[in-house]
């Protein structure tokens, strides 16, 4: 029977997600053509799969049957416009992801404002220790990733950003916790505990780490509010919050069936998710680490347990956007004002401009009333400099800050 769609448009195809839905469109039969402006590691896979990806749009592109794109690309994209008028039809990445989630007997989708990566990493090592048939979409690296429609299990990410968790209907929901976040969307945290509660209702089976922030989900039917395991397990990565993490993926795995010998076997095997608590060696007389938290529940998580692993730390902080800056003011500050060694770096604008919010050097000048140790860096020299300061150092943030630090990693060791 013939195909109804024979060939797709990513447009955004270098994106963690985005590339694994090319993927497994490719895997399809599907002609794929990916476009993106900028080249990375997830380009490079997706042209070792044969899929052809540029950063110009080519003449090809106007005549594919559908366009899949991320939601950093808006309607008025000069591309997006031109499709329109071909009648080309245009998808979000998280509609798409949706459909191919019909594709899986079991799909569990794991949503919260922290936490999701690692909960669905965890999760999927369990499965992929029992032997079970499982794929995986998660926004951060894991070992052995898998996308493959037609497996038994899907272990989904679900984001919250722009709505994009409410297109999912997964037969396990999964919520980690709900804090403010993602208010350039919601507008208010009324709305956003609202969505919470719809994407929980979605699932068949429901699970959601009980705590003071999640009490609201109560008000669903059968859900299963899980507490810290009383598993005998002995877990490599650090961090009370990575054990409420890991408890909720011992009990989903629990109610699908899996025995405790395999999940204790994964748990202790599971050495983490990059970016979250990741040691990137040494420089100098330093040691190195990232950590992807740049929400301040995040922040102050990351520090109480670097602080406790080192008596003497340091801390760059990158800001991510300058709406959450303006929003968390105030929480930065009482999560950074006792940080002795505490660097500020440029802040990550990702999607928004100047206008939304407030700056690094906003966020800098503020702390400086509280903590007249902190400094201001705009550049990787001044990093340089901060890092000849006494301390083990970690480069926090969700921004391009982890590169920074790889950067610098790298060209330390070549001058060796």
């Amino acid at each position: 029977m013939k195909k109804k769609f024979q060939s797709v448009l990513f447009l955004g195809i270098g994106g963690v997600s985005m590339h694994q839905l090319a993927l497994a469109y490719k895997e399809k039969g599907y002609t794929v053509y990916g476009y993106d402006q900028k080249k990375s590691v997830y380009t490079k896979i997706c042209e070792n799969a044969g899929i052809e990806v540029t950063n110009r749009f080519r003449r090809e592109f106007l005549q594919v049957d559908f366009c899949v794109k991320t939601a950093a690309i808006s309607d008025t994209n000069k591309y997006i416009i031109n499709l329109k008028k071909l009648k080309c039809q245009i998808f979000d990445r998280a509609e798409i992801l949706a459909k191919l989630c019909d594709e899986f007997k079991c799909v569990i989708a794991i949503a919260g404002t922290h936490g999701k990566s690692t909960t669905a990493s965890i999760l999927y090592e369990i499965l992929r220790t029992a032997n079970k048939k499982v794929s995986c979409h998660i926004g951060a690296e894991v070992f052995a990733p898998r996308f493959s429609c037609g497996d038994d299990y899907l272990v989904v990410e679900a984001c919250e950003y722009n709505k994009s968790f409410l297109k999912l209907r997964p037969d396990i929901s999964v919520v980690t916790n709900v804090e403010a976040e993602h208010l350039d969307t919601y507008k208010n945290f009324f709305n956003l505990r609202t969505a919470f509660l719809t994407f929980l209702k979605r699932g068949q089976k429901r699970f959601v780490f009980e705590s003071p922030n999640t009490k609201f989900l109560r008000r669903t039917k059968n859900v299963e509010f899980v507490s810290k395991t009383k598993l005998k397990i002995d877990p490599k990565i650090k961090g009370g919050y990575n054990l409420n993490n890991i408890s909720l993926a011992i009990a989903v795995a629990q109610t699908i069936g899996i025995d405790e010998k395999t999940i204790i076997k994964a748990v202790n095997a599971f050495s983490g998710v990059p970016r979250r608590y990741e040691y990137l060696g040494q420089y100098k007389n330093t040691k190195i680490f990232i950590d992807y938290a740049h929400h301040p529940t995040e922040l102050r998580s990351f520090i109480g347990a670097f602080s406790s692993e080192f008596n003497e730390y340091k801390i760059v902080f990158q800001p991510h956007t300058y709406s959450r800056t303006k929003l968390f003011l105030s929480e930065f500050i009482s999560v950074l004002q006792d940080v002795k060694n505490l660097c500020i770096f440029k802040e990550y604008p990702a999607r928004e401009k100047s206008t939304a919010g407030l700056s690094a050097r906003d966020l800098y000048q503020e702390l400086k009333k509280y903590n007249h140790n902190v400094r201001y860096v705009a550049s990787i020299n001044g990093l340089l400099n901060f890092l000849a300061i006494k301390g083990a150092t970690a480069f926090v943030g969700a921004g391009d800050i982890d590169e920074l630090a790889k950067k610098i990693m790298k060209s330390y060791s070549k001058n060796c």
